[in-house]
């Protein structure tokens, strides 16, 4: 079995919390969805840390591709979101 490895940038890791509520929430929905059968694994995630560049960044470890592109869209989701959600207060 191949794994995929996903970086998540500096810029993107500065808030730890943010990300580990993120892989948090997407497992529960990749659960409650249904959308692997029974016969597939529920996605398993490893996140590693690791300095490049002076800079703290995130590897995120997939079992395969399918479940790394389902994170991604979902990341990039809720990133959205929360600067959605952001640019009101800036205005104010």
């Amino acid at each position: 079995m191949s794994e995929v490895v996903v970086l998540i940038g500096a810029e993107e890791s500065r808030d730890p919390s943010r990300l580990m509520k993120a892989l948090d929430a997407f497992a529960k929905w990749a659960a409650e969805s249904g959308i692997w059968t029974e016969s597939d694994d529920a996605p398993d995630i490893m996140m590693k840390s690791e300095m490049s560049e002076g800079e703290l960044r995130r590897k995120l470890v997939f079992q395969n591709r399918d479940q790394a592109a389902r994170f991604l869209v979902f990341w990039r989701n809720e990133r959205q979101r929360a600067i959605s959600l952001e640019m009101p207060a800036a205005r104010a």
